[in-house]
């Protein structure tokens, strides 16, 4: 039987991408009962306004294709207060998921590869939710900045910022401390660390691909096989609801940067090394020095 994941090692490409899935294998279980604790109701709340959204565009698109009056359809209707809800809760719901697995990794690693409990991770959760949630607003709007720059800025800085997080939850870093320290980390190690992280989302698209596409191609061959353009309202629902059920997977990505990180610091400043050397010998299990309230 293969024993718990240790994170504090230098991994090459391969060792990261099959220990991400080594872990979510080893801690399946309350990995998906902290996801469901702690994001449930930020994905219920992004779904419902995501229905709400798509139900009025449907609308839109069968009065459009049936010839009615379209003179008082403007910008108000097409993005009302339910689409920009919409954009709120999901990265309420991203930035909850981040919090709650990187958490979890973080008391995992302090309690030398034990599972936390749900307590526990709340501690951390209350926390550092609203540092990340307000953190993840301004490192989106300086991404969304450095792709219209021709695009390659973005993908330049995509690794680094995906980096952040991890630096934040686990070294408890602010958003200035932690933007300085991911290009440290990742300096001279850029290529790697893009790449990784290039090949798990395009593992997560595919996952997410393989649910979503059935319903995604009914519904335009039903659209295209209309005379005027149609889509089907019970099909674009389907294809919402499986769309938001399907954040489940962002928490491969996550679990992926922080194994890149742990190998990062590991390869710079060795500190599972020296934490190995000062334990030699000792057989009593580390203490636990974390505060108990937040």
């Amino acid at each position: 039987m293969t024993g718990k994941l240790e994170f504090r090692k230098k991994r090459d490409f391969g060792q990261v991408i099959n220990d991400t899935f080594t872990f979510i294998r080893q801690n399946f279980k309350p990995l998906i009962k902290i996801y469901f604790t702690f994001c449930g109701l930020f994905v219920l709340a992004s779904m419902l306004t995501m229905l709400l959204q798509q139900y009025k565009m449907v609308n839109i698109i069968n009065t459009v294709g049936n010839g009615t009056n379209t003179k008082g359809i403007g910008f108000s209707t097409l993005y009302g207060l339910e689409y920009f809800l919409s954009i709120l809760f999901s990265l309420a719901s991203y930035a909850s998921m981040s919090v709650a697995i990187l958490s979890y990794i973080a008391i995992y690693v302090q309690k030398g590869n034990q599972t936390p409990t749900t307590d526990e991770v709340w501690g951390f959760f209350k926390y550092y939710f609203f540092r990340i949630f307000g953190s993840s607003i301004l490192l989106i709007i300086l991404v969304s900045i450095a792709f219209l720059f021709c695009l390659v800025p973005g993908f330049w800085l995509f690794p680094y910022v995906a980096m952040i997080f991890p630096i934040m939850v686990i070294e408890n870093g602010g958003l200035n401390y932690s933007f300085n320290r991911s290009f440290a980390i990742i300096k001279d190690n850029f290529w790697i660390t893009f790449g990784t992280l290039i090949v798990v989302w395009i593992i997560v698209y595919a996952c997410m691909s393989m649910i979503i596409l059935p319903t995604s191609l009914f519904n335009m061959i039903g659209m295209f096989s209309h005379k005027t353009p149609h889509m089907s309202l019970t099909l674009t629902m389907i294809t919402t609801v499986l769309q938001s059920l399907c954040q489940v997977f962002t928490i491969i990505p996550i679990i992926t940067i922080t194994l890149t990180y742990f190998s990062l610091v590991e390869q710079k400043e060795n500190p599972g090394l020296m934490e190995r050397i000062s334990n030699f010998g000792n057989t009593e299990k580390p203490i636990d020095t974390r505060p108990e309230e937040y």
